[in-house]
């Protein structure tokens, strides 16, 4: 099984694109961040006229999460529990054989001072919270999307830019172990060469100068993890295709037996 996770940077706006991309990879489970589009406005028929269900979890502007599955989803859910006032189109979660599979576009969080950071750190702590409350450590689980987090120095071009900065603050790497710590493992270890990038920025030719950031993710139980035969970046899909604009994020893909 091929699962991808992509923030696509606006569906609508990448919609030939992504039509390129799924013609071209047809992987079996797709999950997509940063939709910027209300549930009902959402395409779904990009995926459903090549054979896909979809769940989507939409929002006007800004955030959106959306599975899209060639194999029956069940037990689909959106959204953290417990989120208060805070209702941010951020997390939904389905069954797709066998597998407990969360597909996330976590806050970015500006800077340490900000709000936005607070705001970031009390989503971890509810995504904690809902894993610990619900899921074992032995369950087949999958965690996926864009956490904008990078875990580790070598995740970013250049780790002396980010010092106490969002992405990379101490606060939130803590956050990152503790999910791990509670039985995960960052999925693409061993199959991934150790400076490689998810993410580049549209500004200062960041793409080509490889300037980029390595905060797409998959982790999951032991389980999943004797199950993973690899995971790669899909880096040509972080280029422009003739007259189509990629998304400023590469399509990551895990294979599974």
């Amino acid at each position: 099984m091929k699962i991808v996770t992509w923030n696509i940077n606006g569906v609508k706006a990448r919609r030939p694109y992504l039509e390129l991309f799924l013609d071209s990879h047809q992987p079996d489970v797709l999950c997509i961040q940063e939709l910027k589009s209300m549930t009902d406005k959402v395409p779904t028929e990009i995926f459903t006229d090549r054979g896909y269900e979809v769940a989507v979890f939409g929002q006007k502007s800004w955030n959106g999460v959306m599975i899209a599955s060639k194999i029956p989803m069940t037990d689909v859910v959106m959204g953290l529990p417990d989120n208060g006032h805070e209702d941010q189109s951020r997390a939904i979660a389905a069954t797709i054989d066998g597998i407990r599979l969360i597909n996330l576009y976590c806050p970015q969080g500006q800077s340490a001072e900000s709000e936005a950071f607070q705001f970031k750190k009390r989503f971890y702590d509810r995504l904690q919270s809902w894993i610990e409350g619900t899921h074992e450590s032995h369950h087949s689980l999958i965690v996926t999307g864009d956490f904008n987090i990078a875990p580790h120095a070598i995740d970013l071009y250049d780790v002396s830019k980010f010092e106490n900065v969002p992405t990379y603050h101490p606060e939130e790497l803590s956050r990152w172990k503790k999910l791990l710590d509670w039985g995960m493992s960052d999925l693409s270890e061993g199959f991934m060469t150790p400076g490689t990038y998810t993410f580049w920025d549209y500004r200062r030719g960041a793409f080509p100068r490889n300037m980029g950031m390595r905060i797409d993710h998959f982790i999951g139980t032991s389980v999943m993890r004797e199950r993973t035969k690899n995971v790669q970046v899909i880096r040509d899909f972080r280029k422009k295709k003739g007259e189509l604009k990629a998304s400023d994020h590469a399509p990551v893909e895990l294979t599974i037996d």
